[in-house]
């Protein structure tokens, strides 16, 4: 059973703290070795996941129902957040976490695909084509 978009806005935003309270804790072990640089950039794409998630369902709280994520602003201001958080702790775990977070981002995209079957890029261009194919 889902969770209602209310308690799902809560629930990321109160794990985006926790994630980024672990990393702030686990500073020192994870700028200690390459492993640990790669680990901090595992957690800042769940970071992503998580804002992207925040932000998307406060967006469906606040504006309307069924608001759809798109690359430019919300993607990218999760990315950024996540990038700035990582970078916080190493700078190479700020360049893993966005390589993880792309990753993240298309498997999302991928799985949002196989549920709704449409992308808010392909509802345009289809709008726009059966206008045109009306007007004949």
């Amino acid at each position: 059973m889902p969770m209602p978009t209310e308690l799902s806005c809560a629930v990321s935003g109160i794990l985006c703290v926790v994630v980024f309270a672990a990393m702030q804790l686990c500073h020192d072990f994870l700028k200690s070795s390459e492993m640990g640089t790669v680990l901090g950039g595992v957690l800042g794409s769940v970071l992503f996941l998580l804002i992207l998630t925040f932000i998307n369902n406060l967006e469906n709280v606040v504006l309307e129902k069924g608001f759809a994520s798109s690359l430019f602003p919300e993607v990218f201001i999760a990315l950024s957040l996540t990038v700035f958080a990582c970078s916080l702790v190493h700078r190479v775990c700020a360049t893993t976490s966005i390589i993880f977070s792309l990753v993240v981002l298309f498997y999302l995209n991928k799985i949002s695909l196989k549920k709704f079957g449409i992308t808010p890029g392909h509802l345009y261009i289809n709008s726009q084509t059966s206008k045109s194919k009306r007007k004949n």
